[in-house]
């Protein structure tokens, strides 16, 4: 089937591309991102925005204008049909890339048009360095870290999960062990989370310690429970990153083996099933 212009675009403003013109195209849109991240960072700098402002505020406008032409260009050529389109409208506007596009559009023509700041567009526009991830060198790793995070979910779930579940037993007994000494400190339980979130992170800013026996005791106990619960996601996503790249090796070569055997003229090559070295019964031996 004849691709439409709609498909013809959408091959090309597709976030996604794996063409070359879809690809170069998504560089300079990475770059015009990176540029406002750059000038958002410095424009935080009162002595660089007052002989700089001008150009700072200049590249926002343009910037908005042509992400907001961007955008709609995108949403419209998402309903192509081609079979390499790969999505619809509706997978293009919950995409996170797109999300953050939409906010920072928003933000910006609101603010603009109805003098109503419910954002400030600079926090957005920081968003746009996530475009990061879809370049094409990263496309694979991207896909990679997705498919270990599906398949580790139940796990990081537990993990998780009881990491929370030590944040609050922690905290709470520490509220009735400390509350009675230090009321300013530990006035209540969701005051004391506080304390066992940086105690069991073991970044400890020691703003806020206990002082009796039995609470640095409990403390000492938080973190240490600390490193075993914490450490815990880590490990999972770590296994999880090492059976995933054994997993593409073995696909890889078996790939090269099919390929070997498959050649034209080619001699068929038997492989161990243990070592994976070839065995070439072919050879003679003196």
């Amino acid at each position: 089937m004849a691709q439409t212009s709609r498909d013809q675009v959408w091959t090309v403003v597709d976030p996604d591309s794996e063409n070359r013109w879809g690809e170069r195209f998504e560089r300079l849109v990475f770059v015009l991102a990176s540029a406002n991240v750059v000038a958002v960072v410095l424009s935080t700098v009162e002595s660089l925005y007052e002989r700089f402002g001008a150009y700072f505020d200049g590249l926002l406008v343009a910037s908005i204008a042509l992400f907001t032409c961007l955008y709609v260009v995108r949403l419209w050529a998402a309903g192509s049909a081609a079979p390499d389109a790969g999505r619809s409208r509706f997978a293009f506007v919950r995409d996170p890339i797109s999300v953050v596009d939409c906010f920072v559009i928003a933000t910006f023509w609101t603010g603009l048009l109805f003098e109503i700041r419910l954002f400030e567009s600079g926090l957005f526009r920081v968003l746009w360095l996530a475009r990061v991830l879809n370049l094409s060198w990263f496309r694979r790793s991207r896909r990679r870290f997705k498919r270990v995070l599906d398949a580790q979910r139940d796990d990081l779930g537990v993990a998780f999960s009881g990491a929370g579940m030590l944040v609050l037993v922690s905290s709470t007994l520490m509220y009735f062990v400390e509350g009675s000494v230090q009321p300013d400190a530990f006035s209540s339980i969701p005051e004391t989370l506080w304390w066992g979130v940086v105690t069991l992170t073991t970044v400890g800013y020691g703003d806020v310690v206990p002082v009796t026996p039995l609470g640095r005791l409990l403390g000492a106990a938080t973190m240490l429970g600390g490193v075993a619960f914490f450490a815990l996601p880590s490990s999972i996503l770590a296994a999880g990153f090492f059976a995933e790249r054994a997993g593409e090796r073995a696909q890889e070569t078996e790939e090269t083996r099919t390929t070997d055997r498959g050649r034209p003229g080619g001699k068929r090559v038997e492989w161990c099933p243990y070592c994976g070295e070839s065995l070439d019964t072919g050879s003679s031996h003196g």
